[in-house]
């Protein structure tokens, strides 16, 4: 202590100053510690806002809903009329929380949803959940009693009818079809487009505007081969090319990617289901186009 005292008098004038002042401003900082109550432990704002960051990516990568670590509720599809489905109804068709509060929002406001092309404006929706759930909406005047008679508007087909390759149909061999005009015929080949093909005559109900009595109208009018699908490679495709599938969407695109970056490239088509948000009937729709290996063609 003592040499540290002759050692403070060899030190310059201002240098002693800066000293004092240092150790007057210790001094009070160890006072007022002294005076104020003791403080829990916790953890530092920034600590926390770092930790949650982290903890919603790492929920995204293991596919879990950022925010929220439920298990996702079992998703049911079934016709529902989107003007006076509860919210219970909508967890059950596979809304997330976010979807379900502004759908709700938007009817609460004196919003109505008349017709796809209104469902189709939803911004309260994803690209996803539209697409998972447009065939299967009802509006006022289209209840399932009604659906019975075949349409007057659909002319019938000859009994001599060939039926059409619906994979292989360009637009003028559609236009032949009794009840497809060129809005119709325009609709079907864009959806076969983003499906890389039909695997199954039931798809044609998710076009936009082919209800069940006009499917029940066209399915005997049409033949399928599934050979030609264009295959999906899910090791090789980019987020947006997946996103552009229409039993994918921009989520789901997101999270799959998410996942193969993670834990490598997909071994089997079953390791899909450990994406949140793909069900398994959507897993199911998929399939047919799903291919591990290979080198994906150039368009």
């Amino acid at each position: 202590m003592r040499k540290l005292w002759m050692a403070f008098w060899t030190l310059s004038k201002g240098e002693r100053i800066g000293v004092s002042l240092l150790l007057a401003l210790l001094g009070l900082h160890l006072s007022i510690d002294a005076w104020l109550p003791a403080k829990e432990a916790g953890p530092v704002a920034l600590d926390a806002e770092l930790a949650a960051f982290l903890q919603q990516e790492a929920l995204l990568l293991a596919g879990a809903s950022p925010g929220t670590s439920e298990e996702a509720p079992a998703v049911e599809l079934f016709p529902f009329n989107i003007n006076t489905i509860d919210s219970a109804g909508m967890r059950t068709l596979g809304l997330s929380s976010r979807s379900i509060s502004g759908l709700l929002r938007f009817r609460n406001k004196g919003g109505q949803i008349r017709d796809i092309a209104a469902f189709d404006k939803l911004f309260s929706l994803t690209d996803a959940e539209k697409d998972r759930l447009r065939p299967w909406l009802r509006f006022e005047g289209q209840e399932p009693a009604e659906q019975n008679a075949f349409p007057a508007n659909i002319r019938k087909a000859p009994t001599t009818w060939q039926a059409i390759a619906l994979n292989q149909a360009d637009s003028l061999s559609l236009l032949e079809v009794p009840g497809i005009g060129p809005a119709f015929a325009g609709r079907i080949i864009r959806y076969r487009e983003r499906l890389g093909g039909f695997s199954q005559l039931q798809q044609l109900r998710e076009v936009y505007g082919i209800d069940s009595v006009r499917y029940e109208a066209l399915a005997p009018l049409f033949q399928l081969e599934t050979t030609s699908l264009k295959p999906l490679y899910l090791n090789q495709a980019e987020e947006l090319q997946l996103a552009g599938h229409p039993y994918i969407g921009k989520v789901l695109a997101r999270r799959l990617v998410a996942y193969r970056q993670q834990h490598g490239p997909f071994k089997k088509p079953e390791d899909l289901l450990r994406i949140h948000g793909l069900d398994t009937l959507r897993f199911q729709k998929l399939l047919p186009y799903l291919q591990l290996e290979g080198l994906q063609p150039a368009d």
